[in-house]
C-alpha cells in the first residue's frame, strides 16, 4: 500500500527528473516544505536516457558561469554522497570545413577572453588522443581539459538522498489530474491518490509539461521531440579508454562520449519526430520505445557515425537508445513564474541540456520561488519571454517552431544566448 500524499505542502513539484530533483533537493535545504509528484518512476523519463555529456564554454560569459557553477553544485553533491557523478575527460571539437574551423577560433578567442581553459589542438595530437576516430579529413580542433559528463543515474541517486534527508516527500505513479485556482492563483493539484493545498506549483514535467500548462489554460512553448544514440560493446581493435574525450563535430551533427569500454554517439539531424504526449498512458515508459530494424533516424546516425569513426557499421554490436527531447522555439529552456498565474512556476524546455543544466537550475527555481529574484541573469531562459508572441500560442504553430530549431541544433553557428543553439552541453539525447 504505497503512502498517502500530503494535505497540504508549501511548494509541489510536477516532474521527477532531475530538473524537478534538483529544485526539490535546492527548496528543501532552505527550509520550505515540498512535495514531488511524478506519473512513473522517479529519474525514468528523459533523465534515464540522457548521455550527459557537459561543456562549459557557452555563448555568452553568462551562460558559462551557470555551467561552471553547476560543476561545483556536482562537486557538493559528490562530497556528501561519496558517488562519483563528473567524469572530467575533457572535451574536443573538431571541424572539417573551413566555416567550422572559424567557429573554434572564435570560441577559443571567446575563452581567453575569460580565462576560461581551451585552446587548439593540433590533428597530429587529436590522433594520439583517439586512435580510434578518422582525422586526416580535419582542419583544426580545439580541446577542454575541465569538461566532460555527468552519470545520470548517480545525479538522479544524489538529488534523491539528499532530497530525502531534508524531507522531501517524493511520489511515484502519481499522475497530476488538474489544477486548483483561487482569486488568480493557484491553490491546490489535484491527484488520484487526493488533493495537495498548496500556493506554489512547479511544472517540471518535461514532455509532459505543455499538458500540466493546459490544465491552467495557458499554452506552453514546448514540443516533445524524439532523439536516437547508439552505444558501441567494447571492441579489443578499437579499444576506448575511460577518458578519453568525447567529441563533438558539428558538420556530421555528431557527438560522442566513452561508456562502459564502448563509445556513445548521437546525432542531431534535420528529420524530426513530433510526439503527442496526451496520447500516451499514465503508465508510458520511455524505455519501452522500440527501435525498428529499417528506422530511418538510426540509419542516418550510423551513417554520419562511420564518416567519423570507420570502424562502427550496421554490423557493430550496439545497443539504440531511443528516446523524448523537451525542445523550444529559440533552444533554450523555460524557467521562471507566469506573470499571469500567482504561484505557477514552469522549469522545462531545456533542449537536450536538462542533465547538465540540473545543478544550477535547481538554485536558480529556489532563489525564484523563495526570494523573488536570482543573482544570475535569465532573461534569455524566462518562461514568460513568448507571452506575447501570438504567432507562438497555439500547438501547431509551437510544434512546428520547435520542430525548426531541433532539425537547426547543429547546423546552426552559436547565437550566444544562454541555452542556446550552441549545444556545447548534450544533456539528454533521449528518443
Amino acid at each position: 500500500m504505497p503512502d498517502s500524499i500530503p494535505t497540504t505542502s508549501d511548494i509541489v513539484i510536477i516532474g521527477g527528473g532531475v530538473a524537478g530533483l534538483s529544485t526539490a533537493m535546492q527548496l528543501a535545504s532552505r527550509g520550505a516544505s515540498v512535495t514531488l509528484l511524478e506519473r512513473e518512476q522517479l529519474g525514468n523519463g528523459s533523465t534515464g536516457r540522457a548521455a550527459g555529456l557537459l561543456g562549459q564554454l557557452r555563448g555568452t560569459p553568462a551562460a558559462t558561469r551557470m555551467l561552471m557553477d553547476g560543476v561545483k553544485v556536482v562537486a557538493q553533491l559528490e562530497e556528501r554522497t561519496g558517488v562519483e557523478i563528473f567524469v572530467q575527460t575533457g572535451s574536443l571539437r573538431v571541424a572539417e570545413t573551413p566555416e567550422r574551423a572559424g567557429e573554434i577560433r572564435d570560441l577559443v578567442e571567446m575563452g581567453r577572453q575569460i580565462g576560461f581553459d581551451i585552446d587548439h589542438m593540433t590533428i597530429d595530437e587529436v590522433a594520439q588522443r583517439l586512435p580510434y576516430m578518422q582525422t586526416d579529413d580535419l582542419l583544426d580542433a580545439c580541446y577542454c581539459p575541465t569538461d566532460g559528463h555527468l552519470q545520470p543515474a548517480e545525479l538522479v541517486s544524489a538529488y534523491l538522498t539528499i532530497g530525502r534527508e531534508q524531507g522531501v516527500v517524493y511520489r511515484s505513479g502519481c499522475p497530476v489530474r488538474d489544477l486548483e485556482f483561487s482569486g488568480g492563483r493557484v491553490c491546490g493539484v489535484v491527484t488520484d491518490q487526493g488533493t495537495i493545498s498548496t500556493r506554489v506549483v512547479i511544472n517540471a514535467a518535461g514532455p509532459w509539461s505543455y499538458l500540466v500548462a493546459g490544465l491552467a489554460d495557458a499554452p506552453l512553448q514546448t514540443a516533445a521531440l524524439g532523439h536516437v544514440y547508439l552505444t558501441t560493446r567494447p571492441d579489443d581493435r578499437h579499444p576506448v579508454d575511460r577518458l578519453s574525450p568525447a567529441i563533438r563535430d558539428r558538420h556530421l551533427r555528431l557527438y560522442s562520449r566513452p561508456e562502459s569500454g564502448g563509445l556513445i554517439v548521437g546525432r542531431y539531424g534535420s528529420e524530426v519526430v513530433q510526439h503527442d504526449m496526451g496520447s500516451l498512458p499514465d503508465d508510458f515508459d520511455m524505455s519501452g520505445l522500440s527501435v525498428r530494424p529499417d528506422d530511418l533516424h538510426v540509419a542516418l546516425l550510423i551513417d554520419a557515425t562511420k564518416k567519423r569513426f570507420p570502424w562502427i557499421d550496421e554490423r557493430t554490436p550496439m545497443t539504440i537508445t531511443r528516446g523524448i527531447m523537451t525542445f523550444t522555439p529559440d533552444g533554450k529552456p523555460l524557467c521562471g513564474k507566469r506573470s499571469d498565474i500567482d504561484g505557477l512556476f514552469h522549469c522545462s524546455g531545456f533542449c537536450g541540456h536538462g542533465i547538465v543544466q540540473s545543478p544550477v537550475i535547481g538554485v536558480i527555481m529556489a532563489d525564484l520561488v523563495l526570494d523573488g529574484h536570482t543573482d544570475y541573469d535569465i532573461e534569455a531562459i524566462h518562461s514568460d519571454r513568448f507571452f506575447e508572441h501570438p504567432e507562438l500560442q497555439t500547438r501547431p504553430d509551437i510544434e512546428a517552431a520547435c520542430g525548426q530549431m531541433q532539425a537547426a541544433y547543429y547546423g546552426r553557428i552559436e547565437d550566444g544566448g544562454v541555452g542556446s543553439t550552441d549545444n556545447t552541453s548534450e544533456g539528454e539525447p533521449t528518443t
